[in-house]
């Protein structure tokens, strides 16, 4: 990414999720089905890849998740923090506390941003009927709203900024929902982590949206995905799992998505993480997955 009338130049850095690791045989995500911790990391690492979600395991020191990451030859990438509330449950303050401790976590890897989704499950409502933005609730979203800056001010208070995740199946889906959070908090206490795929599954123009919010974006979810499937299923009822099964997620450059077009909205002088997400991936061996999407993305965007 450059721009010749600066002369500037940005290198984003590559990095993986690896759930590809973890899909399950129902269309879900398994985190059991991994290979353990040590060996899952050196296979992101031979495949290719840099950098790696950071994610401490729930017995493991964060001395130790940083030791096995300098020993494979990995720089932690922003991780994922899931607000298990819809703002009005009564496990607010629950999860304020989580969010607190996950923030400290980051800081001690020396991470200033994380991302921030809400939770999903099987059934609940928007995931039997994904991306169609079902049983949509303005006061649901203020609720959510506010509960995201009492979030936002936990995780700052630790010195790590929280970027807000639209996610299809949550109640924070579509791009409608997620302009109402980003333009309701400052950038300063949220920033905003598109993910391609479920923007692009959600009806979003995934390149102006990234445009319009560009200066808050410190990483970005690489997702590609059939398109095609994603229609074929709203046209037929299928809830979330079934439109996953059906080859909805594909390695980057192998779906229907413009990628490089999406991420050429991001400023010329990003330096952020393109984290790369196959939540099912569609080349059996999960290792070759991985190899072939660190390929793409090194001929891409360096």
């Amino acid at each position: 990414m450059s721009d010749a009338s600066t002369g500037t130049t940005g290198v984003p850095r590559i990095a993986l999720n690896p759930i590809q690791w973890m899909a399950s045989d129902d269309g879900w995500l398994d985190p059991s089905k991994a290979p353990e911790r040590e060996q899952l990391l050196s296979l992101v690492k031979q495949a290719g890849f840099d950098s790696v979600m950071a994610e401490v395991p729930a017995d493991w020191t964060v001395e130790r998740y940083q030791a096995l990451l300098d020993e494979v030859g990995l720089a932690p990438a922003p991780g994922y923090f899931v607000c298990r509330s819809d703002g009005r449950d009564g496990n607010e303050n629950d999860v304020v506390a989580s969010a607190g401790a996950l923030a400290r976590q980051h800081a001690e890897l020396g991470m200033t941003e994380i991302g921030l989704g809400l939770a999903m499950g099987k059934d609940m409502p928007r995931v039997l009927h994904p991306a169609q933005a079902h049983d949509a609730d303005p006061s649901r979203v203020e609720a959510v709203t506010t509960l995201i800056g009492r979030i936002a001010d936990a995780m700052v208070a630790e010195g790590v900024r929280p970027n807000l995740h639209p996610h299809v199946g949550t109640w924070i889906e579509t791009e409608e929902e997620g302009r109402a959070v980003l333009d309701a908090l400052p950038d300063a206490r949220l920033g905003f982590l598109p993910d391609t795929g479920h923007l692009a599954w959600a009806g979003s123009d995934v390149g102006k949206f990234v445009e319009d919010y560009a200066e808050r974006i410190p990483f970005v979810h690489v997702k590609d995905c059939r398109l095609s499937v994603a229609a074929q299923g709203r046209e037929q009822g299928w809830g979330y799992q079934q439109t996953v099964l059906s080859g909805l997620w594909v390695e980057p450059g192998r779906g229907e998505l413009d990628l490089k077009g999406i991420i050429d909205n991001l400023p010329s002088t990003f330096d952020g993480w393109l984290m790369v997400e196959v939540d099912r991936p569609d080349i059996a061996d999960c290792y070759e997955s991985a190899v072939e999407s660190a390929r793409w993305m090194h001929a891409t965007f360096r």
